[in-house]
């Protein structure tokens, strides 16, 4: 799951909320304030801003089950989430499951119905956009105030079951669907044991939580403690906490297990994870960071490379990223080309002017000597 912040140096975190504000804004019907929303819980209305494929959902029908995603143009992991929902839409079409995705937390909301018409078939389920009031953030679009916030979900892309009485019965990760959905049809989901296990979600959730806090203070003793709580709780965790494992340990100066650690999730955890191979990558050329006596560059360049190849080359943040490994290795001609492809996917951005910048950087260093570095090639 992802979240991140909208500027290029938040771009490379994993983690991180997204940073908006989510105080209420007025809506024409006042948008419910509810303490809290979890499984057990009467499912909110589904109070969207527009309905951008299939038909529109104008409530939840008795007898009918439901999945409601929450997902973003931007969040990369929702796009791997795509066939997996328009797979369950067709194989249950007919037991009468509708998957409804609201596209959330959009910087740039124009851009959500060509994102979806380009799907095709690929998306072929009910997709539908926040609903937010002009002159309001993302952050406060109805489904954000009256699904998310209640719930403490910030990440994406979560999904949320509603059973045939309206109920909630399940809030996770949309990859983890399959199997809750397939249990309510069958009737033999376990309501009573779902409210435990969502418990426990939601320790995990708050111990996320204290991570991130960690990491942005950098506190890297305790951000190791709350890693192996975490895994403690739900082993799966370790990958989505293996790029601050790897950040704790490089921080403490751990050399030896930092990079044994590191070449170890590259080629096995995260060899398909774009968005911590990224981080990792980041982390070791972070331009903002003390300089290290132990910097693997040909680490950081196969890990670079690994997230470049799964995105296509169409992610201006890993782009960046691979266009500072290419300089801090002296490869500046590399470094230039890159980043000129990263600012042409970046236009518009308010994070474009941070890779302008460095790419005006790297142009003064291909003029002059290479201070030390590889070579420009």
């Amino acid at each position: 799951m992802f979240a991140a912040e909208g500027r290029a140096g938040a771009a490379h975190d994993y983690g991180h909320e997204r940073g908006h504000d989510l105080g209420e804004r007025r809506f024409a019907e006042p948008v419910p304030v509810v303490d809290g929303l979890g499984v057990g819980d009467p499912a909110p209305r589904l109070r969207v801003g527009s309905w951008l494929k299939g038909e529109p959902i104008a409530g939840f029908e008795p007898g009918r089950v439901y999945v409601v995603e929450f997902w973003s143009t931007w969040c990369l992991p929702c796009e791997k989430s795509i066939p997996l929902l328009s797979a369950l839409q067709a194989r249950h079409a007919e037991r009468g499951v509708r998957v409804v995705g609201v596209s959330v937390f959009e910087d740039r909301s124009c851009e959500v119905a060509p994102y979806v018409a380009r799907q095709g078939e690929r998306m072929s389920y009910t997709v539908a956009a926040d609903s937010v009031l002009e002159g309001a953030t993302a952050a406060q679009g109805a489904m954000v105030l009256s699904w998310l916030k209640p719930s403490g979900e910030t990440s994406l892309p979560t999904a949320f079951l509603v059973d045939g009485t309206g109920t909630i019965v399940w809030i996770g990760d949309t990859h983890s669907l399959e199997q809750p959905l397939e249990q309510v049809l069958a009737g033999t989901w376990d309501l009573a044991q779902a409210k435990v296990e969502h418990g426990k979600r939601l320790r995990v959730r708050n111990l996320r939580m204290a991570l991130n806090a960690q990491v942005r203070e950098k506190l890297w003793e305790k951000a190791l403690e709350t890693i192996e709580e975490m895994r403690a709780l739900d082993p799966s965790t370790e990958a989505r906490t293996a790029a601050w494992r790897f950040a704790a340990l490089l921080n403490l100066g751990r050399d030896e297990e930092v990079w044994a650690y590191g070449r170890a999730v590259l080629e096995g955890l995260l060899k398909d994870d774009a968005l911590a191979l990224n981080v990792i990558a980041w982390t070791v050329v972070d331009p903002r960071a003390p300089k290290r006596a132990s910097r693997d560059l040909d680490f950081a360049l196969a890990a670079a490379e690994r997230a470049t190849e799964l995105t296509e080359r169409r992610n201006a943040a890993i782009l960046d990223t691979l266009a500072v490994v290419h300089f801090e290795r002296g490869s500046l001609a590399l470094a230039i080309s890159t980043e000129e492809d990263a600012i042409a996917l970046a236009e518009g951005a308010p994070w474009a002017s941070e890779l302008r910048e460095r790419l005006e950087l790297f142009r003064r260093a291909l003029r002059t000597p290479s201070g030390g570095r590889v070579a420009s090639r």
